[in-house]
């Protein structure tokens, strides 16, 4: 081994060190019951009748419950959340099966489940697109994440949404960066799969990841081949056939998003909080996280992305926000929770190239203090909005009267 390597060796050492107690802090964020409110909200509660039902009436009742509710639903004044989000409900069963717990703490312990191992392949994916300080940096901004503690305290379906979104950018990456090769075709097909049954918002990421593979040419990635394609659009196949089904046929699936799509738009709470214009989610990010969301707008400003993970997250962001933001009584900011790494990623982006004018002397501590600042923004918005405040779904009315905006 040369010398060069040897001397490196500790320095390596101590960084992946302190990544391991950063992904320990962020763990414990999402483990520990910080949540003002302990009471179960309108989502959990439906997300407890589902898999109730199956506790009942087994595993294999899945197709009854779904024409269940193709049969309820539009008899209802109101939206209710549909039984197609198989992957919450489905691993809830699991979890109460092994566990024996009941069915409120199986769906909330599958959701933090979900957050801390969000943390995880963010930061194992950092560390191969951009090296070990970065996945450092953006996992201890992605630790801190308001949003992402409270999806891990609560039974939300969004949290295991944006584990399996990103994870299939991730898988993506991979395939793209190397020769695409069983090992990574595999396991990036089955993440679109379970991406599908997870959300109806898999479709967004789905346009997304489309958009990557068609503007690779100009992003200069890697590489797209037909076996990457062949497997995109396999898990996609593979997870609409699963949903079909568990909904025990083509037919009820279209009911269920049928009857679920005309009644949101006569739901009172969908009316009062679900719309707005284009930038609505840069205001709501902005009062969220707003030092995260300025340095990465700052960051898409300079439109130079010398490093190809930024280029690729940059169109994830544009093609997935021109599709959410424009999304009839569809808009909340549980659904961002997609945006957290891509944005944490442009905003360290941002921190680095600002380090470039400070004096040299200065310029090692710049870094740590200038992410040490944006946790701690973020730790005391989540302290007054889920920790004081107890809320349980951030709309732009809550976040607006508890930042005293709006008295």
């Amino acid at each position: 081994m040369a010398p060069t390597a040897m001397s490196q060796l500790p320095e390596k050492r101590l960084g992946i060190a302190l990544l391991c107690f950063v992904l320990l802090f962020g763990a414990f964020l999402r483990v520990y019951p910080s949540a003002g409110t302990k009471y179960p909200g309108v989502d959990e509660m439906y997300y407890r009748h589902g898999l109730m039902f199956l506790v009942h009436n087994g595993f294999t009742s899945y197709p009854s419950l779904v024409r269940n509710y193709a049969k309820v639903q539009p008899t209802l004044p109101v939206a209710v959340i549909p039984p197609t989000r198989v992957t919450l409900i489905a691993a809830a069963f699991l979890w109460h099966q092994i566990f024996n717990t009941v069915p409120l703490i199986s769906l909330r312990a599958v959701a933090c489940s979900a957050a801390v191992l969000t943390l995880l392949i963010s930061a194992l994916f950092l560390y191969r697109a951009a090296g070990l300080p970065a996945a450092i940096a953006v996992s201890a901004l992605l630790s801190c994440a308001p949003m992402q503690i409270q999806l891990a305290q609560r039974a939300y379906v969004d949290g295991v949404f944006a584990f399996t979104a990103i994870l299939t950018l991730w898988l993506l990456w991979e395939n793209m960066r190397e020769a695409s090769s069983l090992k990574w075709l595999v396991p990036y097909g089955a993440s679109i799969a379970l991406m599908v049954v997870t959300k109806e918002n898999a479709a967004f990421v789905f346009v997304g990841i489309l958009s990557i593979l068609a503007c690779n040419r100009w992003l200069k990635i890697g590489e797209v081949g037909l076996n990457l394609v062949i497997a995109t659009f396999a898990g996609a196949l593979a997870g609409a056939a699963t949903l079909v089904i568990a909904s025990g046929g083509l037919a009820t699936l279209i009911q269920v998003f049928r009857a679920s799509i005309s009644k949101t738009y006569v739901t009172p709470y969908v009316i009062q909080t679900g719309d707005g214009p284009w930038f609505r989610y840069i205001l709501d990010l902005i009062a969220m996280n707003p030092l995260v969301t300025l340095l990465a707008l700052a960051a898409l400003g300079r439109l130079s992305f010398q490093e190809a993970i930024n280029r690729y997250f940059a169109l994830f962001l544009a093609v997935t926000y021109l599709l959410m933001s424009n999304l009839h009584y569809g808009i909340s900011l549980r659904y961002t929770a997609i945006w957290d790494l891509p944005l944490r990623c442009l905003a360290f982006t941002q921190i680095v190239l600002m380090a470039a004018s400070v004096p040299p002397r200065y310029r090692t501590i710049f870094i740590p203090v200038a992410v040490a600042v944006v946790c701690a923004v973020d730790l005391s918005h989540y302290c007054l909005f889920f920790v004081q405040n107890g809320t349980y779904d951030p709309t732009a009315t809550e976040i607006l009267h508890q930042l005293n905006i709006v008295k």
